[in-house]
């Protein structure tokens, strides 16, 4: 086989009006540079990109593709592009190659390449380091494809979702997130659908217009799970006025730790002795406590430490919400809110008093057990991505990282690596 015949295969030409028609390597640049270039077949016909009609060649124009190192080579595809005449109102255009999306200075193939890479885990200025290119390139080949395959999400029959914010930078600057949560009867993960700026009752208006736009059935949305947040909780009732709101478990028990961890801050002036660097004995489980630190929990609950009593009043809360039955837990809740706020603890009766004013959101969590659990893992993740960026140019940015991260996007590109049979099975 001819080394032109190998390359024309290798760029999956074959079945096309293209074809390799020389290879060269340049090594008088650093580290050397594999040009290959391209033709059509003489007579070719070319289908006009708006009238979808075949035409001949009206013109050409030379071009230049960015495509994968060969070995340790930069290599880069040429032709002279063809242009062609749809005459009447639709005009001469360039026509589209079958190795590069229009405009760009990549190929399918390098693109994909940058888009695995910045999958990954690494940064963008990493990913652009191991391809040999500017991060700036790649920010803009990674929105234009995240954008595209954003448009193409199969956003049918959703019927939950999930309301949270992330920071996108030190200052209390925040983005709202909403994803639809994992279903196992559809068979779908947990997956980012809409990001916006800010955390008010706006962002839920923005994201309902966005789902709007994208033909999802607003009234078949049941439940959306967000957190106490007086804004999440307008901007819910005004938007989805027939969907069930649930407040979020974890977001419940961190009110509760902090409520204790306060307890213990004003005891710890009172009795430093007993209380300095207890901080974590008080909020973690039994189990991931050693057995000394378990012991030492113990003798301080036999004190008259109010410490000692608001762990207990935690430590009730999440066992009753472990009832298999939603009544059997709605029922100790309203145990459990009578012995709270008849403690005299000021800490833990605000807490109580705030559960219940939320008390119908965390009811329906009883009955639905719908939280934001997985969605929280989605914003670990995102602020890993953050950190080790030092931090996004502008929301934009952000966005783009969040979808790459968190929507389970499928681009349509090929492979850049190679899939062998059994990877398939």
């Amino acid at each position: 086989m001819k080394q032109n015949e190998i390359f024309q295969m290798a760029l999956g030409l074959s079945g096309t009006s293209w074809k390799v028609v020389e290879v060269n390597l340049d090594l008088e640049k650093t580290p050397g540079q594999l040009n290959i270039r391209l033709d059509y077949l003489p007579g070719s016909l070319f289908e006009h990109p708006v009238s979808k009609k075949d035409c001949p060649v009206y013109d050409r124009r030379p071009r230049s593709w960015r495509h994968l190192n060969f070995f340790q080579y930069e290599c880069h595809l040429h032709a002279r592009v063809p242009r062609v005449d749809g005459e009447g109102k639709f005009g001469v255009a360039t026509v589209q190659v079958p190795w590069a999306q229009p405009g760009s200075g990549f190929t399918l193939m390098m693109e994909a390449m940058m888009v695995l890479l910045a999958q990954s885990g690494m940064t963008v200025s990493e990913a652009g380091g191991i391809v040999g290119e500017n991060a700036h390139r790649l920010w803009r080949v990674l929105h234009r494809q995240v954008k595209e395959a954003h448009e193409q999400m199969d956003m049918e029959d959703i019927t939950q979702l999930c309301v949270d914010e992330t920071s996108i930078r030190r200052g209390h600057e925040y983005v709202t997130v909403v994803c639809e949560p994992l279903n196992d009867q559809q068979n779908k993960p947990t997956r980012v659908l809409f990001v916006t700026e800010g955390k008010d009752s706006d962002t839920v208006g923005r994201a309902k217009e966005f789902l709007k736009e994208r033909e999802v059935e607003i009234e078949k949305i049941t439940e959306i799970c967000a957190d106490m947040s007086p804004a999440y909780t307008k901007g819910i009732t005004e938007h989805f006025p027939e969907a069930l709101l649930v407040y979020d478990y974890f977001h419940v028990i961190k009110l509760i730790t902090t409520a204790v961890n306060d307890v213990r801050l004003r005891e710890s002036r009172e009795f430093p002795q007993l209380l300095k660097g207890t901080k974590y004995l008080w909020l973690k489980n039994e189990e991931n406590l050693s057995p000394d630190l378990q012991e030492k929990r113990r003798r301080l609950c036999n004190s008259k430490l109010e410490t000692a009593k608001a762990h207990c009043h935690l430590a009730a809360f999440q066992d009753l919400l472990k009832a298999l039955e939603p009544s059997e837990a709605i029922e100790g809740l309203h145990w459990w809110y009578y012995w709270v706020t008849h403690s005299r603890i000021p800490e833990m009766i605000k807490v109580a008093k705030s559960i219940k004013a939320h008390w119908k959101g965390l009811v329906a969590y009883l009955e639905t057990r719908l939280s934001n659990g997985p969605m929280e893992a989605i914003n670990g993740i995102i602020q890993t991505a953050k950190r080790k960026a030092r931090g996004f140019r502008n929301f934009e940015y952000f966005k783009t990282a969040i979808y790459l991260i968190g929507s389970k996007l499928k681009f349509d590109l090929p492979s850049p690596v190679p899939i062998h049979p059994h990877q398939t099975s």
